[in-house]
């Protein structure tokens, strides 16, 4: 299982249950693209922090999965993600067992923490993800491109959520081919992008007024893209606040006058397929 490091480029869309059969549908079919490689794995994940939360305040996430018996930890960097299209630099490390052997991880690619053995002490499990993934790698174009569709649990102590969504991975090859392919899935309603990941799940599960303070910090800032996507993943989640629903308006020249109708579009295919032609653009 054991990975060099690498810049993970990934992009990731949201998906209602009612949707699942459409994608798969779609996936076991015979399609314009050579499918090379496909499977089903049952993936266990527990994400450790510190108690002060150091790798949520860094923005990286540390994690232990567990496939067929065989460990690896990974940690997540910080990262860019623009308009739900996620380029995070990963290091990963097989382990002998499921314990968070973060000191070798460190010493293996020389990772700058100058108080790596303290947060190696203090580490602690904080939340779990466990999915079922099925995955199809395909040939598009020149490119090697991984599909994921994951189906299952996040859980903390505050309770739990569901993991449904679907992910595209450039494994090699061009950007330009991911989007060939993420064009060509079918589309509805009750699908979306998301610049959420399932640690940043993890960390908001039954944890609302996290969200609602990074959204009061955000909502003084400039209109971008960017804060149009973060109003969006919290119409989408959070409680209504009219203050979100009048800057979502501005960011996207919308008019909407209640919070029903903002999410129903945050969740609309119309509003995917704009935000996958603006995000092409950015490329």
């Amino acid at each position: 299982m054991e990975n060099q490091k690498q810049a993970e480029i990934e992009l990731k869309i949201m998906l209602e249950p009612q949707n699942v059969a459409l994608v798969e549908n779609y996936l076991n079919q015979t399609m314009p693209f050579p499918v090379l490689a496909h499977q089903t794995e049952l993936l266990g994940n527990t994400y450790y922090d510190t108690p002060a939360q150091f790798f949520a305040t860094q923005k990286m996430g540390l994690r232990v999965r567990s496939v067929n018996q065989q460990y690896e930890i990974t940690l997540k960097t910080q990262g860019e993600i623009v308009g739900g299209l996620h380029i995070r630099p990963e290091y990963n490390l097989a382990l002998p067992n499921s314990q968070p052997d973060f000191q070798t991880l460190v010493e293996k690619y020389q990772l700058p923490f100058e108080n790596s053995e303290q947060i190696a002490e203090s580490l602690q499990a904080t939340f779990s993800t466990d999915f079922t993934r099925k995955t199809w790698l395909l040939r598009v174009g020149q490119s090697e491109l991984e599909v994921a569709l994951d189906l299952g649990t996040i859980k903390n102590h505050f309770g739990e959520e569901p993991i449904c969504e679907l992910e595209f991975e450039i494994k090699q090859g061009e950007l330009s081919d991911l989007f060939t392919l993420v064009d060509a899935i079918p589309k509805a309603n009750g699908m979306w992008l998301s610049n959420l990941s399932k640690a940043q799940r993890g960390y908001l599960l039954g944890q609302a007024v996290k969200f609602e303070q990074k959204i009061a910090t955000a909502v003084v800032g400039e209109n971008s893209e960017k804060l149009a996507q973060l109003l969006a993943d919290f119409i989408r989640i959070g409680n209504e606040k009219s203050e979100v629903l009048a800057r979502f308006n501005q960011c996207t020249q919308q008019q909407f006058s209640n919070w029903q109708q903002a999410r129903a579009f945050v969740k609309s295919q119309a509003y995917l397929e704009d935000n996958l032609k603006a995000l092409k653009q950015q490329f």
